[in-house]
């Protein structure tokens, strides 16, 4: 039987993706057309998904059934069911969707005449399309070919120039690793049916046994870690990510990776219930690795792709904080302080995805104009790119949680979050971890700091290091408008947080019946509460933007007001030198040097110098020096596993695959016999 609801907005989201792919494949041949019709109707489905989840998220609805289609095979029916949770992420993936497709409409461009525009914009759309699915899914099968597909076109975008070699291993590695974690999405899916014989994600866990409930959390937590990108899961991830095209980039780091806080929610604290303490633990323990690592990997790239790539891990490790600290109250039944965990959590992960995507979009604008990433062949672009910068630098403070952007916001409910478990009347072991977690999440902000004043000052001021950042010239309109959308948002959300945060409190109050934001009275969040003027209430946010607009209006005034005057220029300061040039600036390996020492037991740097002989010793003709920095999970944790697997699959082949057909028809008579065993016994 086949059912829908045609009215609603969110059925007419689907079909616009649809079209986007199928009208991709047609005009295939057409590239600008192709171009401009997929990416508007992109557009189209995208704001159709943003008021469709702002509409089912303010209003008092009860789950929504969007399709429903019976199957002839027992127990599976495909189902696309909308709730709070999946409208949540919806919204998130619709803007992200609209600004990104905006921002291709120029970027795409680079493609006319070089590569199949049809196939990128049909394979863009299907990806687009199958992370809706992945966040509406009804049943765990449904889930599970949503998941695959996804992984799968993401992996034909990250290949899509598929003639550069390192995008043809990045795509390697990234494949092997999603499938993965696939495989232990799958194996806990098994388990819960065979528990429960449905495959329902909304039904009861009631009768799994406890110790069934811990295996499938930790092959849970696997599966959906790998996807996210937490260490030691993280390898395939600053591969990945720069290989893609940009726009690619920040659609995988901005929403994809969130599918994976998309299936930990749903599966572990709505589906299976908090059981254990340790559960919360682990991932706060998780968090705080990937969150300290992540970013001071970041640190030390000079790529600006890998150093945004590593960035995710850390913003990742971020929001792991927030659903472990959640997953520890629940499982102490303090609902109210594990309700302000989560929310924090879901707001930073909204959060990255609108800065996160505007740094990828950034970098691909940076790309675009100078066709390097290496931020050592950029500089001066402030005046070739104005434009561009001012959104980078906006993206660049809200990652950094500088007031007043919205990377503040969530990352300040997560240190209450953490100070508000402290129980300072118990000394107990949970207390330590928490001390140490705001501390871990200190440095990693003052690290972040470092990091985007390195990515900011190296790319954008300074002189130009190269011909080509030199006669870089301002990107496309769209792919302003698409930066200009983000950054917007970005600072919207950072001056009137209270409305999202409403919505964000909304997802843990359908499962908890508590409302953070309600019982927020004069606390953490005593900056965005209504102050009592003379009777009237007023939002500090309204006196925030009225102190900005004022100091505006100042500095317009003196300008003016100044303006008679003679505008006198000098050049920079040179130390008596006749010509400032850009080898007297630093350099990104420069930058980051006094921290490469601090942390030299994390980084374990290798230093290379090759020298050109002149006509002296002390006279050379040219000096190339190189630092390097040693992968620790690649080397000491991945290398020696793949050299173990090599030699058994060596070994193995040799003993199994014999190329004897009578050895071969005995395999088959032995897995026959197998089955047989099995069905009898069961």
């Amino acid at each position: 039987m086949f059912s829908l609801q045609p009215d609603n907005l969110f059925f007419a989201n689907i079909l616009l993706y649809i079209a986007a792919a199928l009208l991709s494949l047609l005009l295939r041949k057409r590239h600008k057309r192709c171009n401009i019709i997929a990416n508007l109707l992109c557009i189209a489905g995208a704001t159709l998904g943003i008021f469709a989840s702002l509409n089912y998220l303010l209003s008092d609805r009860g789950m929504l059934t969007l399709i429903h289609f019976s199957t002839s095979i027992p127990l599976i029916d495909l189902d696309l069911v909308i709730d709070d949770l999946a409208s949540f992420f919806i919204l998130g993936l619709s803007v992200l969707v609209l600004a990104v497709s905006l921002y291709s409409l120029g970027y795409n461009a680079h493609y006319y005449g070089k590569r199949n525009v049809g196939l990128f914009n049909f394979l863009y759309a299907t990806f687009i399309l199958s992370m809706f699915l992945v966040m509406t899914a009804g049943n765990t099968v449904f889930f599970f070919i949503a998941w695959e597909v996804m992984s799968l076109l993401s992996y034909f975008l990250v290949v899509f120039e598929s003639e550069k070699e390192e995008n043809q291993k990045a795509g390697t590695l990234y494949i092997i690793m999603t499938h993965i974690g696939a495989t232990f999405l799958l194996i806990a899916f098994m388990i819960i049916f065979s528990f429960t014989g449905s495959f329902d994600i909304f039904g009861s866990s009631a009768v799994i046994p406890e110790t069934a409930k811990n295996i499938i959390f930790i092959l849970l937590l696997i599966g959906f870690g790998t996807k996210a990108g937490v260490i030691p899961l993280h390898i395939w991830l600053p591969y990945a990510h720069p290989a893609a095209s940009s726009n690619v980039s920040a659609l995988m780091s901005g929403i994809m990776i969130k599918t994976a806080i998309y299936g930990l929610i749903r599966f572990d604290l709505i589906y299976l219930g908090i059981q254990h303490t340790w559960w919360g633990v682990l991932i706060l323990c998780i968090g705080v690795i990937s969150a300290v690592l992540g970013v001071a990997y970041s640190l030390m790239e000079d790529n600006v792709k890998r150093l945004l790539a590593f960035s995710s891990i850390e913003n990742i490790g971020i929001i792991f904080i927030g659903l472990g600290v959640s997953f520890i109250a629940f499982a102490q039944h303090n609902v109210f302080l594990g309700g302000l965990a989560l929310t924090a959590a879901l707001f930073h992960t909204f959060n990255h995805t609108l800065f996160k995507g505007g740094l990828f979009l950034g970098a691909g604008a940076i790309q675009y104009a100078t066709h390097t990433k290496n931020m050592e062949e950029l500089g001066g672009l402030i005046k070739k790119m104005p434009v561009t910068s001012i959104f980078v630098l906006c993206f660049a403070l809200a990652i950094s949680a500088i007031v007043p952007f919205n990377g503040f916001v969530s990352e300040w409910l997560t240190y209450q979050s953490l100070f508000a478990n402290i129980d300072l009347d118990s000394a107990g072991g949970i207390n330590m971890l928490y001390i140490l977690t705001a501390a871990a999440l200190a440095l990693c902000g003052a690290l972040a700091a470092v990091c985007f004043v390195k990515l900011f000052g190296i790319s954008f001021l300074g002189r130009s290091r190269s011909t080509v950042a030199a006669n870089a010239e301002e990107v496309p309109t769209s792919m302003l408008a698409g930066m200009g959308f983000l950054a917007a948002l970005c600072l919207i959300l950072g001056i009137f947080p209270m409305f999202f945060l409403g919505i964000a409190d909304k997802i843990g109050r359908v499962f908890t019946g508590v409302s953070v934001t309600e019982q927020l009275q004069g606390g953490w969040l005593v900056a965005y509460l209504p102050l009592n003027v003379g009777g009237n209430s007023i939002s500090p946010s309204f006196l925030l933007l009225a102190l900005a607009l004022l100091v505006l209006l100042g500095l317009m005034m003196v300008r003016i007001i100044g303006g008679k005057y003679r505008e006198r220029k000098y050049n920079t300061w040179d130390c008596g030198f006749k010509e400032i040039n850009a080898r007297m600036q630093y350099s990104s390996t420069g930058f980051s040097k006094p921290l490469r020492i601090v942390f030299r037991i994390l980084y374990r740097p290798g230093r290379e110098l090759k020298t050109e002989k002149g006509a002296s010793p002390y006279f050379p003709l040219t000096q190339n020096y190189r630092v390097t920095t040693e992968p620790i999970f690649e080397k000491h944790l991945y290398n020696p596993l793949i050299l173990i697997i090599s030699k058994f699959s060596i070994k193995t082949k040799l003993s199994i695959q014999t190329g004897s057909i009578h050895l071969y028809l005995f395999y088959i008579l032995v897995a026959i016999l197998v089955l047989l065993l099995y069905n009898h016994l069961v």
